[in-house]
């Protein structure tokens, strides 16, 4: 199968090519390479360089393919905060344009959504038929460009995933479980913010995993999937901890004074059962990969402004304003 990934050189996105790739597949990657420092190169693969704001560029990009996976977007709450009017037309109006030329080539589209739909809640956990309540910019936009895909005659299939750890040819450390390993590698240091709130995780080689069992499956009883396990609810507290007993020297500092306003756990049985979806990757194997990364020298330090969204659409402003040519992958 031909599949063209718009976000395609992003976090996600570099670690779905290969396994694509690895499966059978031909990954296509769609993207306008903001981060040219720390640009993927896939030998071998097409690829392309587009704007999904821009109808004119998508058109050729989906005729020329026979499945489409949704990766782009302004990818994180402070970001999206940020530059609110931008975040809309790219998170929310551009999945419009996609759903509708999906629909009108037959083809099957993949939209990566997040678990973050959720919202907040003290107690029990959300499936996929709970009520949304998203309470972030970012998390709204998620909702509201669910409801293209899920129209009449689109060949959609909406993934909600758990918040992604892991390392990636294109890393970040704006993620939680990232950030954790990262502070305790180069800050002999763990900084726990808050403790209480519930998040679930999953490993990136995991969502991986997700994306090409949506793509290929044939049957179509759910079109929206929660993406992670039930085991892999955890709280900040218990996060830290368990990056703690891997590396028993880094210091965990708590921080009671700062409030998320996000916490939810998340049921993900559905995927299992429909899907056959089955993690098969942990936080200590992140901790075992980034840490190789960083000991081989191929992630030299975590400060660098391309490993966090915000800072790079900072740094990226003019008179405070996004240039309107950047767009904040996955």
């Amino acid at each position: 199968m031909k599949v063209l990934i718009l976000g395609g050189a992003g976090y996600i996105g570099s670690v779905l090519c290969e396994y694509l790739k690895n499966q059978g597949d031909i990954p296509i990657i769609f993207d306008n390479f903001l981060y040219e420092k720390n640009r993927y190169k896939i030998k071998g693969e097409q690829i392309l360089k587009g704007d999904i704001r821009n109808i004119d560029d998508l058109i050729p990009a989906i005729e020329s393919v026979d499945a489409v996976v949704n990766l782009a977007a302004i990818s994180n709450d402070p970001a999206s905060d940020l530059q609110p009017k931008l975040t809309w037309e790219v998170n929310y109006k551009a999945n419009e344009t996609i759903a509708a030329l999906c629909r009108s080539t037959g083809k099957r589209v993949v939209y990566a959504s997040s678990c973050s739909v959720y919202g907040f809640a003290e107690s029990g956990e959300f499936n996929e038929e709970s009520q949304l309540n998203p309470v972030t910019l970012y998390a709204r936009t998620k909702m509201l460009s669910e409801s293209p895909y899920l129209q009449k005659d689109v060949n959609g299939i909406v993934l909600r995933f758990a918040t992604v750890y892991g390392h990636s040819p294109k890393p970040r450390f704006d993620l939680v479980v990232n950030t954790m390993i990262g502070t305790s590698y180069f800050q002999n240091k763990i900084t726990v913010n808050g403790g209480n709130q519930w998040r679930p995780v999953v490993h990136v080689k995991d969502v991986a995993q997700s994306v090409y069992l949506a793509l290929h499956t044939k049957k179509n009883k759910y079109r929206v999937y929660n993406v992670g396990s039930n085991e892999q609810n955890y709280q900040i507290a218990t996060l830290a901890n368990l990056v703690h007993q891997k590396l028993p020297d880094v210091t965990v500092i708590h921080n009671k004074t700062s409030v998320d306003a996000r916490s939810y756990k998340v049921n993900f049985s559905r995927i299992a059962k429909d899907l056959g979806f089955k993690v098969n990757y942990g936080v200590l194997d992140a901790v075992d990969e980034i840490y190789s990364a960083f000991k081989s020298g191929i992630i030299k330090n975590m400060d660098e402004d391309v490993y966090y969204r915000v800072k790079y659409l900072m740094k990226h402003t003019n008179n405070g304003e996004i240039k309107k040519s950047f767009l904040f992958f996955f």
